[in-house]
């Protein structure tokens, strides 16, 4: 078997593995940096001949994994392109939003290749993808050699998937984005049983660790308890969200809470793409993730307009993208209005890259100034601002077991920062020190 990891740094970035074995080759993931813009966002591309991919697996919707499918397929027209079947449709909506920030972001900064991909050429995977039922294997032959692929739900948001590639009786497992414990929305990770031979796992959470004494239940009723604070006093709550998975996530929450009079019952504003997904979640059919139409009974659609250092005057509950806070996002326009107000709050649920916006602000001591630089606005830090962990990938302690009950002889260690995955590394050898543990550099190949 030969590996490939095609992300041009080691980090959460451009999600891409390449696996060779026996006549087959498989693309799993093919993502778009989301701190880079243009060709620099591509993974490696040029480590895949055109037209030799047997297969293009993508674990999940999020862009970082996905964003640059279109791309790819379109020099490997005889892959067969596997996705979850409780995912397939969130690929496509994801698409047509990168594809529209693309365009925009064209004129803005003059990026003259974007957009990369043509709604055209997402209408044109429509065709080609082969929805993949969960625990349900597919066979593939060439010229008498078997290949079965499977998926398993990973948990991570919804449609998430773990991949698995077997041929002559060795196992493949791709962990995807996982997370082991359950959500308002989505049921945690289910992988298959047994030992593998290769493990390609993600790190995510490799360099933190969970205080003891706290969980993502204790961190759900912290959070119900600080908005309930902050709106009972007369403010307004900005959470910044991630369009898919975690905005329906919050609005169930706040739902629940509200049922239980833990929440007053003020105004819930959304706007932009997870709307659209909460909208398709509705309808969906699946038996891995579930969102009720009841948890948008009362949310309004943000259609005001955003000014920096203007409060909304309508005082609620506004739950808007991006959930680190990007720059030209309504999050971070809302921010930029709420962020004078002492008796506002600015509460962050998920993880925030260091050069995001939303890692600066949480950084900001109360009372400072914070810098909007590209709405020339500086604002007073006097809004409360604070972070409650409601993960979406799994305690470095779990990914550890994990690992551990599957007993593979080699371990590729992927999706994270070099501390974290030189963490996991050492765990690792400390308890298996049989084990192969592998930290691929960037493009590298490895034969195992």
């Amino acid at each position: 078997m030969v590996y490939t990891d095609l992300n041009t740094e080691i980090d959460v970035g451009s999600s891409g593995h390449l696996l060779e074995f026996g006549p087959f080759k498989a693309l799993v993931d093919c993502g778009m940096h989301p701190k880079h813009m243009g060709i620099s966002a591509l993974p490696n591309l040029s480590k895949i001949i055109p037209e030799s991919l047997d297969f293009i697996a993508v674990t999940h919707a999020h862009l970082d994994h996905c964003g640059a499918l279109p791309v790819v397929a379109r020099n490997q027209n005889h892959a067969h392109i596997l996705v979850a079947n409780e995912g397939h449709e969130l690929l496509y909506r994801m698409m047509r939003n990168s594809r529209s920030v693309m365009a925009r972001q064209r004129e803005e900064f003059n990026i003259k290749e974007y957009p990369l991909f043509e709604n055209s050429a997402i209408d044109s995977l429509k065709n080609r993808v082969l929805p993949m039922q969960f625990f349900h294997e597919r066979k593939f032959e060439i010229d008498g050699d078997i290949a079965t692929v499977s998926f398993y739900p990973s948990g991570h948001i919804p449609g998430a998937s773990s991949v698995m590639f077997e041929h002559k009786k060795q196992k493949v497992l791709f962990s995807g984005d996982i997370s082991f414990h359950s959500t308002s929305i989505v049921k945690g990770a289910v992988p298959p049983a047994g030992r593998v031979d290769v493990l390609v796992v993600e790190t995510t959470r490799g360099s933190y660790s969970r205080p003891a004494g706290t969980s993502y239940e204790s961190e759900v009723d912290r959070l119900v308890m600080s908005i309930s604070r902050v709106v009972r006093d007369g403010g307004s709550v900005l959470i910044p969200a991630f369009a898919l998975g975690r905005m329906q996530e919050i609005l169930c929450l706040i739902k629940k809470a509200k049922s239980q009079k833990k929440i007053p019952d003020v105004p819930v504003y959304v706007g932009g793409l997870g709307l659209d997904i909460a909208e398709y979640l509705v309808k969906a059919s699946a038996s891995t993730f579930s969102f009720n139409k009841q948890a948008m009974d009362g949310v309004k659609v943000l259609r005001s307009e955003i000014v920096p250092g203007k409060d909304f005057d309508e005082k609620g509950i506004y739950i808007l993208g991006s959930g680190m806070l990007v720059e030209h996002t309504p999050s971070y326009l809302a921010a930029a209005a709420m962020i004078d107000n002492r008796a506002n709050a600015i509460f962050f649920v998920g993880y925030a890259d260091v050069d995001t916006p939303a890692y600066k602000l949480l950084r900001t001591p109360n009372g400072e100034q914070f810098a909007f630089r590209d709405l020339f606005f500086v604002g007073n830090v006097n809004a409360k601002i604070d972070k409650f962990d409601l993960t979406s990938h799994a305690d470095r302690e779990e990914i550890l077991n994990f690992v551990l009950e599957k007993d593979p002889r080699t371990v590729i260690l992927t999706h994270g920062s070099y501390e974290s995955r030189e963490w996991f590394m050492d765990q690792i050898l400390d308890i298996s020190p049989k084990t192969s543990v592998i930290i691929p550099e960037p493009s590298e190949t490895i034969e195992f």
